[in-house]
């Protein structure tokens, strides 16, 4: 009875193989419920607020305030974390809070008639403050679970997983949008997509609480203060990484929370062409993740990091190019492809430069950079979208703008390509990994590469050709 007894504290203190593998399966379910909860509740939250009647600088604020509020939360949670010792009752209690905060959220246009975009404000925070406190423990968690070697592989598959998930519940969030808009109703839409992220982030509770823990160990010489960062991490990689990031999320959200107004209000959008546009972004992602995942792999996260930040800036100056529905789609996709990429060696590049041990911590610094940086940069195009003109008047000639909201793309572009210049030769590759063929991977994609790319290109033209049915069938039916 007592070997039996030892038998079983030892398998929960060092977890099997077969656990392991076990454990990264119930991740990506979990990976997946949570996407589903942010394909219908995250990207409808902007078209929420305008459906309030927010104005441009109140959507910047709610892409701003809460997520600097929550990321300086992991603070707390890292706090919590030293006491507790255990990972996995910090991350369920974290996610069951945060899956609740949907009932308020969705509640709040039946019980504010006035301030209503105020209070989503504080609805909004209490999402992100339990998202946030549950991080630091997670990627901790998660590190410990795979494989340094596998981990784009893995986290690619996994965010593949994520990105079929997200683009279904994408899909039907914005046509349970779509049909209750005819019908008069669009409130009880919103209701109806909040009240289904809530059951798919208790979903995601459930399978995290199937997951093994391996044990957590620290030790007093792995901890440091904030000022220990700052005074010495711009000499560190993973502090050139971290500046690197957050002052990407800067220049990204200048213009980032003003894509829905101007989609929205500008280009007059109906909701089911908003959210095929957002659609775009997942399908994007899903079609290019697997080759990102085997190339950080056998690259580096630090080639693909470069790679992907150079098309950065490039994106938001295709948005002045087109105010079509198809071009938009189509920028989208070049964005999701480029968005995949750089968010997947973003990550890897993270549990790659950390050692496990002062990973909550790490990751803590790391999140309160990012919301930092989205929180000044939104409060920038909040501030920029109130005084730019929508006239331009160039020598003799004047130039009237759709939305001055384009000028904010530039302006994007232009930060985006200065931190790229300043950051990306200084970051440095943390993995003994193969050269970056350059020359042979072009000349592959060019004469070997064209069954692929034309397989490719056949499955989105059957996509663009259902999408463009569907708003011609839209619009047939608007004009009877």
């Amino acid at each position: 009875m007592q070997a039996e007894q030892s038998s079983r504290i030892d398998s929960a203190t060092h977890p099997t193989g077969v656990q392991v593998r076990q454990s990264l399966k119930y991740s990506t379910r979990d990976g997946v419920c949570a996407s589903v909860m942010s394909g219908v509740g995250d990207n409808y939250l902007g078209a929420f607020a305008i459906f309030l009647h927010a104005s441009n600088s109140q959507i910047a604020f709610l892409a701003a305030v809460p997520q600097l509020l929550g990321a300086c939360f992991q603070f707390v949670s890292v706090r919590v974390l030293e006491q507790l010792r255990r990972r996995k009752p910090l991350i369920i209690a974290g996610v069951i809070g945060q899956a609740l905060t949907w009932l308020l959220i969705a509640a709040t246009p039946f019980l504010f008639d006035e301030g209503a975009v105020w209070w989503l404000l504080v609805g909004a925070m209490s999402y992100q403050l339990l998202g946030h406190f549950v991080l630091p423990a997670w990627n901790s968690l998660m590190g410990d679970l795979v494989h340094p070697d596998q981990r784009g592989r893995y986290f690619g598959r996994r965010n593949r997983a994520i990105s079929v998930s997200a683009f279904a519940a994408l899909c039907v969030g914005g046509l349970i949008l779509h049909q209750t808009e005819r019908a008069g109703a669009v409130v009880w839409g919103f209701v109806l997509v909040f009240l289904f992220a809530l059951a798919a982030r208790l979903a995601s509770a459930y399978y995290l609480s199937r997951m093994v823990e391996p044990p957590y160990v620290t030790r007093p010489e792995d901890r440091f203060s904030l000022w220990q960062f700052l005074r010495d991490g711009r000499r560190t990689n993973f502090g050139r990484f971290v500046a690197y990031i957050g002052l990407t999320h800067f220049a990204v959200q200048v213009s980032g929370p003003m894509i829905a107004p101007y989609l929205l209000r500008d280009l007059h959008f109906t909701y089911l062409e908003f959210m095929l546009s957002t659609a775009a972004v997942v399908v994007a992602q899903f079609l290019t993740l697997p080759w990102w995942g085997r190339s950080c792999d056998r690259f580096g996260n630090r080639q693909i990091l470069r790679l992907t930040g150079w098309l950065l800036p490039v994106l938001p100056v295709f948005w002045l190019m087109t105010t079509n529905v198809y071009g938009i789609i189509a920028i989208q996709l070049f964005a999701g492809a480029a968005w995949g990429g750089f968010a997947l060696a973003m990550g890897n590049f993270l549990f790659d430069n950390v050692k496990p041990a002062k990973r909550p911590q790490c990751v803590a610094v790391y999140h309160s950079a990012n919301a930092l940086g989205i929180f000044l940069g939104a409060s920038l195009g909040g501030l920029l979208v109130l005084a730019l003109p929508q006239t331009l008047r160039v020598g003799g000639v004047q130039l009237t703008l759709v939305s001055n909201l384009q000028l904010l793309f530039v302006i994007s572009a232009l930060l985006r390509c200065a931190v790229s210049l300043k950051f990306l030769p200084l970051l440095r590759e943390a993995r003994d990994v193969a050269p970056f063929p350059a020359r042979e991977l072009t000349t592959k994609l060019l004469v070997f590469g064209w069954q692929r790319s034309a397989r490719m290109v056949g499955t989105l033209g059957r996509a663009v050709t259902v999408v463009a049915l569907v708003l011609v069938g839209q619009r047939r039916h608007g004009d009877k």
